[in-house]
Order: structure tokens, then sequence, then C-alpha cells
């Protein structure tokens, strides 16, 4: 007998999960709207579950587009709660606010294994050139294309790509991985379990992660970075790098400008063309370094370890030297390179 009701309940509960997986199917309903909107107009988009993509259009117009996406059991369901849910539009002094009211996921049933009735926006924007844009995000990717303007996105759980803009970019994300490519003007980054990509860079770049990656190529302007876990990796930077990781890995190839990394626990290996009256400087807790200059360049060395082997394969003049201290030049004049460890080998080549 209590086999048989375990087998009853055991039948009943999987009877409930496929009906209720079969009764939830998509619809999808577009939207379509024009606006007028004066020069140097600020555009503000809030979405809380959907995607978002921007994209250059025409001056003195705004077109806001997109679709309603309701997963819901049957379609007169869907068709309601897509009356229910709309996208707002607010005009304030400068100002168009862009948004969802009374938007929802859905009541769960059973224990949360389905929703009867679920939700999203996705938004798709054409704004005019010289457009300045904030966007905030909950749950969804934001992509953005070929904007003029100064843009500042705001983002959780959710991946970014940025490509071609021409103005200040400001990004701030929480788990979600960001992309940066072809933008002219300065970059501020803050993220958190969120790995950056940057290529094409012409302006300043100050990134703060909290355990992330960072690869960067082809950055014209000063690097900054601040991290507490992830490794980085820069090619062909042609401005000051300027690093502080608690944690990470370090690889600079830096073209133009000076070096200042730190770390308190990873190896560093930087490849730098000197030049006189930049600072090249290297310090680490626990790790190796590798640096490499450009053969023929002249500059002066200072190198420091508490615990590690020095290796020095340049045609180097030494004018001190100890177990875990080294003083020399090659050449006359140059820049001063600086390598301290406490912890950690280190190597010096051309």
């Amino acid at each position: 007998m209590q086999r048989a009701k375990v087998l009853f309940l055991t039948t009943a509960f999987i009877l409930l999960i496929s009906q209720g997986a079969k009764a939830r199917s998509r619809h999808e309903y577009p939207f379509s709207q024009n606006l007028k909107i004066e020069p140097g107009t600020k555009v503000i988009i809030e979405n809380v579950t959907g995607d978002i993509r921007v994209s250059q259009g025409f001056p003195g117009q705004l077109i806001i587009g997109g679709k309603k996406i309701i997963k819901a059991p049957s379609e007169r369901s869907a068709e309601k709660e897509a009356k229910r849910i709309k996208v707002e539009v607010q005009r304030e002094k400068g100002k168009i606010r862009i948004g969802v009211k009374d938007g929802r996921r859905g009541d769960r049933v059973f224990f949360g294994f389905w929703r009867k009735v679920s939700s999203s926006i996705d938004f798709n924007l054409l704004v005019p050139p010289g457009t300045d844009l904030e966007v905030t995000s909950t749950s969804g990717d934001i992509r953005a294309k070929g904007v003029k303007g100064r843009i500042t996105i705001k983002t959780t759980s959710g991946d970014l790509c940025l490509q071609g803009f021409v103005g200040p970019t400001n990004v701030h994300t929480t788990s979600g991985d960001v992309s940066l490519k072809g933008i002219v003007g300065r970059v501020n980054m803050e993220g958190t379990s969120s790995d950056l990509e940057l290529s094409g860079i012409k302006g300043d770049v100050d990134i703060t992660v909290t355990s992330g990656d960072i690869d960067g190529r082809d950055i014209e302007g000063n690097l900054t970075v601040e991290g507490t876990s992830g490794d980085v990796e820069i090619t062909r930077l042609r401005g000051n790098l300027l690093a502080s990781l608690h944690s990470g890995e370090v690889k600079a190839d830096v073209t133009q400008g000076g070096v200042r990394v730190e770390t308190t626990s990873g190896d560093i290996y930087i490849r730098a063309s000197l030049q006189e009256g930049k600072d090249y400087r290297v310090d680490t807790s626990s790790g190796d370094v590798v640096f490499k200059i450009k053969e023929g360049t002249p500059f002066n060395l200072v190198i420091d370890t508490s615990s590690g082997e020095i290796t020095a394969k340049v045609p180097l003049i030494i004018n001190s030297i100890s177990r875990n201290h080294l003083e020399g030049k090659v050449g006359e004049g140059g820049s001063t390179v600086t390598i301290t460890t406490s912890s950690g080998d280190i190597e010096l080549s051309q």
C-alpha cells in the first residue's frame, strides 16, 4: 500500500512538471515609437529583464523599438500580460527617460519548478549623433555600436559590448563580461566578477576590478589598473602603465610610456621601449620578474630582492653588487629601471 502511494505521488509529480513545461510557450509582441529630440537631450533607459541594443540613427530623431517577450500557458494569458506591462517614455527638462512599468517575471508554482507567466522586454534604440546616454540593466546583455556622445552604463548579470564609440565612456558592471572596441575618448570601468577585453582605444583608461581578467590591445593613452584578483595582459600600449594588483599575473608590452607595476602575489613580464624622463619601476612581494628592454637602449639599473636569483642578460657595467642587490648601467644616460621583490627571481634581458 505504501509503495503504491509513493508510485502515485511520483507519477503525479512527473506529470505536473511535464505539463508545466508544455504549458508555457513563447509569444513576442513588437513595439515602436518615433520621437523628435532636441540637440543635447540626454536619453536614459532602464530595463529590469531583457537585452538592450543601441545604434546611431538620424539627427533630431529618437526611435524606440523592441519586443515584449512573454512565456505563458496560452495566447490569451500572454496577451493579457503584454497589455499589462508597458513601455513608458517620459520627457523631462533636457532628458528623455525610457522604462518599464509593472513588469514581472511571473508567479512560481509547485516549489518554483516552473512559472505560469514570465515576461521580459528587449529594446532596440536608434539615437541621434551627439546624444548622451545612461543605460541601466539588471538582467540582460547590452550592445551599443557607433554612437557619438557621453555614455554611462550600469549593468548587473549581463554581458556588455561597446564598439565604435566617440566620447567619454563610463561602465559599472557586476557579474558579466565586458568588451570595448574602437573607443575614442576616456574610458572609466569598474567591475566585479567581470572579465574585460579592450582593443583599439584612443584615450586614457582607468580600470578597477574585483575578480576578473583584463586583456588589452592597441591602446593609445595612459592605462591605470587596480585589481584584487585576476590576470592582466596588455599588448602595444602607447602610454604610461600604472598597475596595482593583489593577486594576479601581469604581462605588458609598452611601446611608448613609463611603467609602474605593483603586485602582492603574481609573476610580472614587462617588455618596454625605454624613454628618457619616464619612470620604470616594478615591485612584487611574491613572484618572478622578467623585464625585457629594446636592444641598444641606454639605461640605469637598480635591483633588490630579499630572496631570489638575479640574472642580467645585458652588457651591464656594474657599479655595486651583493647577494640581493645590484646597481649598474648600460651605455650612458637614459632612464632608470628599478625592480624590487621580496621573494622571487629577477631576469633582465634585451
